[in-house]
């Protein structure tokens, strides 16, 4: 009967820690959206030294988040959005109008990470 209840105490341990990780990742996820639209909205009103300050704060929300990130997604989802978010700072800085097109792919990135790891019971179990 010990070997049943520490196995369910490990299972409910797991299962716990699946969640937990999930929903962290969603958050995070969400909030990096929201940085890149609001980049986005800045750079498209023509705010362009605003559009640089945001993008740096992407770029440093997605270092932060990539930190952490690395033990529990995997890295080829991550690698994608490493690439974009490496060019986003230079394109916001110089002026590129390649700026929008690459924050609009990061949003779309970073939804299939945060649905990939969004908490469902077949991806718990």
């Amino acid at each position: 009967m010990t070997r049943v209840k520490i196995s369910a105490a490990i299972l409910s341990l797991l299962i716990l820690t699946g969640i937990i990780s999930g929903t962290w990742v969603n958050i995070e996820c969400s909030r990096l959206i929201a940085l890149a639209d609001e980049t986005a909205e800045l750079y498209g009103s023509g705010a362009s030294a605003e559009a640089a300050a945001a993008a740096e704060k992407l770029e440093r929300a997605w270092e932060s988040f990539r930190k952490a990130a690395v033990m529990l997604v995997k890295n080829e989802r991550l690698s994608e959005a490493d690439r974009i978010c490496m060019r986003i700072g230079f394109y916001a800085k110089n002026g590129y109008d390649e700026l929008i097109p690459e924050l609009i792919e990061l949003h779309h990135v970073l939804e299939q990470i945060r649905d990939g790891e969004t908490p469902m019971p077949s991806t718990v179990l």
